[in-house]
């Protein structure tokens, strides 16, 4: 085996720092691990020149940068390794929960809002903040693509979290998804296309990918926007407060006829006792049905305790969803304390006991027939609570109500 001279040795030396090895104990590895290299393939054929390229070339396409690079990762990022294993992990999860979960909705099944709410969350404050911190410590990038990297993070984490925030029915999700499309129009693509229109020979490319975001923006920011109009919204809301106030006024008319009856008949006929005493079980009955289940609804769907949702005003409901939850538990088949079939039942026994004492009195309000939409028969629970947002289905149970009161009301009348 042939031995470098001292001559080669410092060339070696020499030539490491040239192609970028800065790091003194680095450098002084490869010189070892390279000389060795070196004396072993060495022989009288082959000279030192060609047989140290042969050696360079060992070391990847990027040669010794490539290690120096790797070293500095290692030295500054020591649980790189970690964190690029879960952002892969969060990415593939996040990304295939968000692909499940559409198709869930798309198809009315139920979990659906569950695995899009999981998937944008892991996405966005995972995923995400892991790739832009390992993109922007993996190698030395210039000032452009920093900032280029920095734009896409930003952008791409405000509109996902828009998402969220529209699957969630929270407040601003427009306004997010808005600003984050902004950023990536009006801040990325010109800092991209200066730079790819420098770097590259191949304009399609380029061209393809700035279309594709333009694209994708104005998409995002329509579906934004496909939700019904704050007009619209706010007569709805109107419509709850003015039927909530008639409800409670109703309420308190028909406790002051039940007590000026009680008085009246403490000394009338028995029959019209027993009318009043059973049409004010059956009624009082009914109403606490709907009462409970209103609130079993709200603190299942809004993920708050039972007293909390008894107290919750039915506007701070406006931006709710729920419908996957409401509809478990209005048409599951575990659920035997609260159903739309449970509810149905009541309001026939409260249909009956009316007929009983007065057989004359409107009960249209309160009809629990199939209704025809567009020629097809829809049974009453599901028309009035099935897939529907947590605000319709307490409006609907708040109609119900009204409507019990209202004959209540038009009975005592008669008194």
């Amino acid at each position: 085996m042939f031995s470098l001279t001292e001559e080669q040795i410092a060339f070696i030396e020499n030539d490491i720092k040239v192609r970028g090895i800065t790091s003194p104990d680095l450098s002084i590895d490869l010189l070892d691990h390279i000389c060795c290299l070196i004396e072993n393939k060495l022989d009288e054929y082959r000279n030192f020149e060609s047989v140290y390229q042969e050696t360079i070339l060992l070391f990847g396409k990027n040669g010794l940068k490539e290690i120096q690079n790797e070293t500095n990762r290692l030295l500054t990022f020591k649980h790189y390794y970690i964190m690029n294993s879960t952002m892969k992990i969060s990415g593939y999860i996040s990304s295939l929960m968000i692909l499940f979960g559409a198709f869930f909705k798309l198809n009315h099944w139920p979990g659906a809002s569950i695995l899009m709410v999981t998937g944008v969350f892991f996405f966005s404050v995972l995923f995400l903040p892991l790739l832009f911190i390992l993109k922007f410590k993996s190698s030395a990038e210039n000032n452009r693509n920093i900032v280029l990297s920095s734009i896409a993070f930003i952008a791409s984490l405000v509109i996902s979290i828009g998402i969220l925030f529209k699957i969630m029915h929270w407040p601003n999700a427009r306004l997010l998804i808005i600003i984050g499309c902004v950023l990536l129009v009006l801040g990325y693509l010109p800092i991209y296309l200066i730079s790819i229109y420098k770097n590259t020979t191949n304009k399609i490319n380029a061209t393809a990918t700035v279309i594709m975001i333009i694209a994708g923006a104005g998409l995002f920011i329509t579906e934004s926007n496909t939700g019904i109009s704050r007009q619209v919204s706010d007569s709805f809301w109107r419509g709850v407060t003015e039927n909530e106030q008639v409800l409670n006024f109703l309420k308190n008319e028909n406790k002051l006829r039940y007590d000026l009856l009680e008085k009246k008949l403490s000394v009338d006929s028995t029959t019209n006792k027993i009318n009043v005493f059973r049409l004010k079980e059956n009624s009082a009955a009914l109403i606490e049905y709907i009462e409970k289940l209103k609130v079993y609804l709200i603190s299942n769907t809004e993920n708050i305790s039972l007293e909390a949702a008894k107290n919750l005003k039915t506007d701070e409901l406006r931006t709710s969803g729920g419908s996957e939850i409401s509809s478990e538990i209005l048409f599951g088949e575990n659920n035997s304390e609260f159903s739309a079939a449970i509810l149905k039942n009541e309001i026939e026994k409260f249909k009956s006991t009316v007929i009983g004492i007065d057989n004359s009195i409107d009960l249209s309000n309160l009809a629990t027939s199939n209704i025809v939409v567009y020629g097809e028969s829809i049974p009453w629970e599901k028309s009035n609570f099935e897939k529907l947002p947590i605000p319709l289905i307490i409006f609907n149970l708040n109609r119900i109500e009204l409507a019990v009161i209202t004959t209540e009301n038009a009975l005592l009348s008669k008194y």
